[in-house]
């Protein structure tokens, strides 16, 4: 008979505790650049974080230079400051550092990476074929212009039906940004009013709004805490009912479609299916498949939907903070384009002060101040540090937008920095909001176009007041994947 001394038991069960926090406990290598000291066991540095990553990063840029590391969780994290190192990194030594961090929570629906998360031969390939449909669809040619138009034109009149009263815009310019992108990836739109649609975007909404969502995303293990806290079986919900209610019928119908005969829409899913079709029938080894197409859909369908919708709403935010800015970008369009038509693309030159205030809004509340997440490809010697491979890399973009030393006064809403004294627009290298490199956003084009023709419109129709009671919105947003407005109403007037 075995008898166990329940001291005995004591410690050996503390001594386990402890080798295994020791092994859970992360470790920094003298060769990694510095960083925050004290890490807890499977949390990392999560807890010195802060409400604000922005403000906390900047603290640590001051203390640890341009380049710290941390834990985020268990997974290694090196924040990349200030545009010469996010350059030197993502431009000159692209092949290291462009790989896609392996971070959210979508793996618990699919393997499959889709373009965000992909790396190597995979995420070229899918890239490249994606960049080169939607160019083919029109991607910053006049064709689309004129698609987008049609839509502005839809988003005005509704607008107006508000009869001056105080709205919230959110949902109405989430839906008409995103019939853009649909249109492009499904060759249709959406009613304003499909209530279907709604709940696809509160779904999206869901995957990108909010800390909780960066929380299950760095900490998949927290779905098995009792009450689901963080609401992790609720994101996944919303990223099973995108992908299989509403994504992937769509999908099947173009197959169907295909393999039928009948002739499908002219639009990114066909162009898609037709590649993959081609591929077969060379016998060709491709990335490019039926099975990876709705995970490409979802990540431009939400890039798609969210940066434009997202800046439109900064926009007149900020419009109701200063009201000059509001006039002036409408003496500028009464004087370019008049009130008897629609401004069109061939008017964007003319319009200096309208493309400064809009840059000064992507500038001062970049949708991605974080960017997304990249990750190393092999092990680098960077800045004498050396990153091991597979590291998360966060280029911190907003370093570069607020640098102090970039813009004078950068927390300042001020258009005037981008004019220069020949009346001109003025480039600046350091004006990164969709990122550099090779991951830069492939909507970028699209997103400058739908900003001109949307605030163009609206500022030609409407004067943004705030409700009676005089309200002006927060200018302190919410950071989660993305950085939104907190919700806010505003009364749009119809101007004689």
């Amino acid at each position: 008979m075995i008898v166990f001394d329940s001291t005995a038991l004591l410690l050996t069960g503390v001594v386990l505790l402890l080798s295994l926090l020791l092994w859970l406990y992360p470790r920094r290598s003298s060769r990694l650049p510095p960083g925050p000291g004290f890490a807890l066991p499977l949390l990392g540095h999560l807890h010195l974080m802060g409400k604000d990553p922005r403000a906390t990063f900047r603290n640590w840029r001051r203390q640890y230079g341009d380049i710290f590391s941390l834990y985020m969780g268990q997974q290694l994290t090196v924040v990349l400051n200030g545009h010469k190192v996010i350059k030197e990194a993502l431009v000159k030594q692209a092949d290291v550092f462009s790989d896609g961090a392996d971070f959210g929570l979508v793996f618990l629906v699919t393997d499959e990476k889709g373009i965000a998360a992909a790396s190597g031969a995979e995420w070229k390939t899918v890239r490249k074929a994606s960049l080169e449909i939607l160019r083919e669809l029109g991607m910053g040619k006049n064709l689309l212009a004129e698609k987008i138009q049609e839509e502005v034109t839809e988003y005005i009149r509704t607008i107006a039906s508000m009869d001056g009263q105080p709205f919230d815009m959110t949902h109405l310019t989430q839906i008409s940004v995103s019939n853009n992108i649909c249109s492009i990836l499904y060759g249709k739109r959406f009613d304003y009013d499909d209530q279907v649609f709604k709940e696809y975007m509160k779904a999206m909404d869901a995957n990108v709004a909010g800390l909780a969502s960066l929380v299950v995303g760095l900490f998949p293990f927290v779905r098995h805490i009792p009450g689901d806290p963080f609401k992790t079986h609720d994101i996944v919900r919303c990223i099973r009912l995108l992908l299989d209610t509403f994504i992937q019928p769509i999908i099947t119908r173009h197959i169907q479609e295909l393999d039928g005969g009948s002739i499908p829409p002219d639009d990114f899913i066909t162009a898609y299916l037709r590649r993959v079709r081609q591929d077969e029938a060379d016998q060709k080894v491709s990335y490019i498949t039926e099975k990876s197409l709705p995970m490409v859909i979802l990540h431009l369908f939400t890039a798609g939907s969210e940066t434009s919708a997202t800046t439109l709403r900064w926009a007149v935010a900020y419009f109701l903070h200063h009201p000059d800015v509001q006039e002036k970008c409408h003496q500028e369009i009464r004087k370019v384009v008049g009130v008897d038509r629609r401004p069109t693309m061939q008017d964007r030159p003319e319009m200096t002060y309208l493309e400064a205030t809009t840059t000064e809004v992507l500038r001062i509340a970049p949708v991605t101040p974080l960017s997304v997440p990249h990750a190393t490809s092999c092990d680098v010697s960077f800045a004498g540090y050396t990153i091991p491979k597979g590291t998360m890399v966060i280029p911190n973009l907003y370093s570069v937008l607020h640098d102090p030393e970039v813009w004078e006064d950068p927390d300042t809403f001020r258009p005037e920095r981008f004019i220069g004294p020949d009346g001109k627009l003025i480039r600046h290298d350091e004006f990164i909001p969709f990122s550099t490199g090779r991951r830069v956003c492939l909507g970028e084009s699209l997103a400058r176009m739908e900003l001109f023709l949307y605030l163009a419109a609206m500022i030609q129709h409407f004067r943004f007041l705030p409700p009676e009671n005089g309200q002006l919105p927060s200018l302190e947003g919410i950071l989660g994947f993305t950085y939104t407005p907190k919700p806010f109403t505003f009364r749009a007037i119809p101007r004689q």
